[in-house]
């Protein structure tokens, strides 16, 4: 080998002989970064040695026309900001006409204002067709529910990566394998990627019933396809994430969709990948349906400027709107009175991912408000019970039989149990709140020389929650919260209100990753019945956009929106009990007395 330098250097290597037709440049084994400027193959050795190389003239680069979208992610924020707090005020400006008894007062200009705020704020989510800034589908994300919900009965919840890793090797790419770092599912740890070449057979035996050499060549096939897309230093940190964790139910559609055909651009960016707009379109659709149009304006800026639902984490992934769809339909059913068809929107929601069960608290806590204040059982309720059953009692065999197995509900369970010990930067809720110390934050705990950097803020959250008063203090802040909310819903009857007011038992009693909180947008119903839910949701909104301005690190930042979120909640809860419906009659206890029969 003849090396010039410390730097860039000329190398070559005598092969013996053999024929070929063509090159491949493989896989480089150095300690850094490696370019290669020019690249030359020989049959017999040159006389003279180093050849001449031809050096071409620099030609700087045209710069490319920039789009109208044009901006960046900071930017994008910016608006945001100004659109939500826009919104705000405008809604207060309309409270207060109301109080003073105007209310019609400027109704055209409002109404005009509020339809273009709801539409300029919803396309904000899209960041007005600047999507991720670069592309619309989210290759990372697409990657794992893709994959994962075609070749679960193969996979489970643990092998993703494993055979992801495998499928490389035997593609030509085995020294990759080797130098990587991936996550092992089965123990929750990231390690050397070395080991999966040792374990052919068992990484394999998920494909043999017997073994089909068609479907590991199919999966063989999808991984390059998602590779490719990724790129390298995407599909590196991928294999290094959490796996694929959605529940049997959401496996069901995933799963049928997925294998109607390989992996493709035409299948991700043309089918796929447009389901879950066309589910947001749906939802926003009954909310028009069943609270109105103006409603319907506040719920579109709100899920558009909510910046810890940005588009950056889930956006142009592989039906993660589902979950949204099903809650939001719920509700809406409910208070167009199809109270069976609202309880099982609910409990959809709840098996797709299992937090959405935070509307289904509310409704029970309403259950057994009737039950012990009446003594009896509202027929109301009894519809939303047998909805929700039904529902459940269809999804979780047909989820099941999908799934391969009657162990997958099982197997969920466990995984879900795994990564619910597991802190993540970007996750909010109570917990997160109680967990956080400030001589353990990510600034401090975070070790890019460690094989896992973040195993140091893991165990510094564990240890905090797990002290004396970690969970002792969760289990009371969450019923008092809840008692809050029976005292704060104790006139209303009904059913919907109860149904969109879990959106504040999930942040208290269910620690999420961010991107979960769009559930907020319920809170945005609710401006039908108390003004300033409405308008402190969008001022909510719009600090958002503060907080992420002045914060770094993840955990700081998602620790201020938790805070921000959590007093929202327990604001509106309590203002909702202090203030009667502007818009319900007096009841009959106050109403003017019946003259007395002659």
């Amino acid at each position: 080998m003849l090396a010039d330098g410390p730097t860039m250097r000329a190398r070559y290597t005598p092969l013996a002989e053999f024929e070929a037709r063509y090159v491949r440049f493989g896989e480089p084994a150095g300690v850094g970064p490696i370019a290669v400027s020019e690249l030359q193959v020989f049959g017999p050795f040159p006389d003279v040695w180093p050849p001449a190389l031809t050096v071409l003239a620099k030609e700087e680069p045209k710069p490319a026309p920039r789009p109208w979208y044009a901006f960046t992610r900071r930017d994008a924020n910016r608006a945001k900001l100004v659109l939500a707090l826009a919104g705000a005020l405008l809604l207060a400006w309309g409270a207060y006409l109301k109080r003073r008894g105007t209310p019609e007062r400027s109704r055209r200009l409002r109404d005009a204002l509020l339809i273009a705020l709801g539409v300029i704020g919803f396309t904000g989510y899209f960041n007005w067709g600047g999507f991720h800034f670069n592309h619309r589908i989210h290759n990372y994300e697409f990657f794992h529910y893709y994959v994962g919900a075609k070749y679960f009965p193969e996979l489970g919840y643990t092998g993703i990566y494993e055979a992801a890793s495998l499928a490389e090797a035997e593609q030509g790419f085995r020294r990759r394998v080797e130098l990587r770092r991936i996550r092992d599912l089965r123990k929750n740890e990231i390690v050397p990627a070395a080991y999966v070449l040792g374990e052919e057979d068992r990484i394999r035996k998920g494909f043999s019933r017997p073994f089909s050499p068609e479907r590991w060549d199919a999966f063989k096939q999808d991984i390059a396809y998602f590779r490719n897309r990724c790129g390298i230093s995407t599909w590196e940190r991928a294999l290094q994430d959490h796996g694929y964790n959605p529940s049997p139910a959401w496996n069901l559609a995933g799963s049928l969709l997925a294998n109607l055909a390989p992996a493709s651009d035409s299948l991700v960016e043309n089918v796929l990948g447009w389901i879950d707009p066309l589910l947001l379109a749906a939802a926003f659709a009954l909310v028009w349906w069943a609270f109105g149009w103006r409603a319907l304006c506040v719920a579109l800026l709100f899920f558009g400027t909510n910046d810890p639902a940005a588009y950056f984490w889930t956006g142009g992934a592989y039906l993660r709107q589902d979950w949204f769809f099903w809650a939001i339909a719920g509700i809406a059913l409910m208070k167009k009175g199809r109270y069976a068809l609202g309880g099982a929107g609910i409990a959809v929601s709840t098996l797709l991912r299992v937090f959405p069960g935070g509307f289904a608290v509310a409704i029970v806590l309403r259950i057994l408000w009737v039950l012990l204040r009446e003594r009896r059982l509202d027929p109301a309720a009894v519809r939303i019970v047998a909805g929700a059953a039904i529902a459940t009692a269809i999804l979780i065999p047909a989820s099941s039989v999908v799934a391969g197995s009657a162990k997958a509900w099982p197997e969920f369970v466990r995984n879900t149990a795994k990564h619910a010990n597991s802190p993540l930067t970007n996750y909010m809720g109570l917990r997160t709140l109680l967990s956080f110390r400030w001589e353990s934050r990510q600034k401090v705990t975070y070790d890019p020389g460690d094989v896992d950097p973040f195993r140091h803020f893991r165990e510094a959250r564990h240890k905090a929650f797990g002290g004396p008063l970690g969970k002792p203090l969760f289990f009371v802040l969450t019923a008092g919260y809840l008692g809050l909310l029976l005292w704060g819903l104790r006139r209303e009857r009904e059913w919907w209100v109860w149904a969109a007011f879990g959106f504040g038992v999930i942040p208290f009693a269910a620690e999420l990753t961010c991107y979960y909180y769009s559930f907020l947008t319920a809170a945005a119903l609710l401006w039908t019945k108390r003004e300033t839910i409405g308008i402190w949701l969008l001022v909510l909104a719009s600090f958002g956009h503060v907080i992420t301005a002045f914060t770094y690190y993840y955990d700081m930042r998602y620790l201020g929106h938790t805070i921000a979120v959590l007093a929202f909640v327990v604001w509106a809860a309590w203002t909702y009990g202090r203030a009667r419906d502007p818009n319900s009659a007096p009841p009959a206890a106050e109403s003017a007395p019946e003259p007395a029969a002659p």
